[in-house]
């Protein structure tokens, strides 16, 4: 699978997650397919911004019987047959109703009739209206208030969320101040913290060390809950969330409802935590996570208003629906950090500031290193999806105390006789008369 194959696939894993994840009652999976197929996306490698509903069914049927890899897009059987609704048009009518939501079928038709010619002439109103209906283009579908209800997950590892909070700063290694950040991720069902921790970055392999003892810890959910940044919104993640069988879902600009559980869990945090620590003592960030997980055995012991039980013990309660990996899985591969290098001629390659040797071989090459972005001292190299060893770092010192590789001379060819000036000259003298 390619770069843009599978770029196509984590797209279609992650528009399709809810109706594969789950097992739904009769009915269900065709309501939820509707209400994805009325969202718009920035679907890759396409034009168009919306999925209709047979599709997403296709999609899922495709998961179930062939796994992620199924996913992947195929040749498709109606190429160049012509549409009734090309992707011109398709977004020429999105236009047009976006631009002023009251506008009916009938006014639609006839300015596409007018403004378009021939494009529009295989049309129908039906096939009009399905179309608004489909892409949520509808009026009632556009003019609809952003609806925000308090909700709560069934089971536990149904839905975790996941956030950052600036903490206090501590020492830095070396000298000096710096600030800790806490990555935290709660089960929203029984307020249970899988794994929090301060870490010294806010980027996204801070966030990714968070979720694997996470899931080390307590399994896998079906959903988790992010942030919108655009950190959270990498190949990285998104590989690893459907390796796992994950969805990702990314909370609207503005709009973080959806985290409402852990903002509340962070509040909790300052109130009995940060604001009790010692502001004239500077800890390091390993004695601050110390402190951070001695409060936290006492907050899973601590019964919770909402739930009448404590978070230790109301967690355990489902443990018949929380997923776990086959114990074949390589866990720690599942998070490793896949970037594409170019080998030099001197058969080195640069990963975070850092030179690493790959096989002479591989010279001038474009390879895949594997790696943990926490602990790089390990990098695989792949080429062409098959593995080529363990990349060395690279010391200039030792290197330089090394003798040249000598080039290995092949054996002699057996000599052909044939000589360009040779033939030239036999073909002249046949050439010329005998006279």
């Amino acid at each position: 699978m390619d770069a843009k194959a599978e770029k196509i696939a984590l797209f279609r894993f992650g528009v399709i997650a809810s109706l594969v994840l789950e097992t739904l009652p009769r009915g269900e999976l065709t309501r939820r397919a509707e209400e994805i197929a009325a969202r718009h996306f920035d679907i890759p490698a396409s034009k168009r911004t919306s999925v209709s509903v047979d599709t997403l069914l296709d999609w899922a049927f495709r998961y179930r019987n062939g796994g992620f890899d199924a996913l992947a897009p195929q040749p498709r059987q109606d190429r160049g047959q012509s549409r009734t609704i090309t992707p011109q048009l398709a977004d020429l009518i999105e236009r047009l109703k976006r631009e002023n939501p009251h506008r009916t079928g009938a006014t639609l038709l006839r300015e596409l009739a007018l403004s378009a010619g021939q494009d529009t002439g295989g049309i129908s109103a039906s096939t009009l209206y399905r179309f608004l209906k489909q892409h949520g283009l509808s009026e009632r579908q556009l003019l609809a208030p952003p609806a925000h209800k308090k909700f709560a997950a069934e089971h536990s590892n149904q839905i975790w969320q996941s956030d950052m909070l600036y903490g206090p700063y501590v020492q830095r290694p070396g000298g000096g101040k710096m600030q800790a950040l806490l990555h935290a991720i709660l089960d929203d069902a029984s307020r249970l913290i899988p794994h929090a921790q301060f870490y010294a970055s806010q980027g996204l392999d801070a966030s990714l060390d968070c979720l694997r003892q996470a899931v080390a810890a307590r399994g896998i959910p079906v959903r988790l809950y992010m942030d919108n940044a655009k950190i959270y919104r990498s190949p990285q993640l998104a590989r690893i969330a459907a390796s796992l069988g994950m969805l990702i879902v990314h909370t609207p600009p503005y709009q973080p409802e959806g985290r409402g559980k852990i903002e509340r869990f962070f509040r909790s945090c300052r109130e009995q935590f940060l604001n009790n620590l010692d502001r004239k003592q500077t800890l390091s960030l390993e004695e601050l996570n110390d402190r951070l997980w001695a409060w936290l055995d006492v907050y899973h012991r601590t019964e919770h208003s909402t739930l009448g039980t404590t978070p230790l013990l109301r967690w355990p309660r489902d443990i018949e629906h929380i997923r776990q990996l086959p114990p074949a899985t390589d866990f720690r591969r599942l998070f490793f950090h896949r970037l594409d290098r170019v080998v030099r001629r001197d058969c080195t390659f640069l990963l975070q500031s850092r030179f690493y040797e790959a096989p002479p071989h591989l010279a001038g090459e474009t390879i895949e290193a594997r790696f943990d972005p926490l602990d790089p001292a390990v990098v695989e190299i792949y080429f062409q999806g098959k593995p080529e060893g363990i990349a060395r770092l690279v010391d200039p010192v030792v290197n330089g105390q090394l003798p040249s590789p000598k080039r290995s001379q092949a054996a002699e060819p057996d000599p052909t006789g044939i000589n360009f000036v040779d033939l030239l000259i036999q073909k002249k003298n046949e050439e010329e008369p005998p006279w």
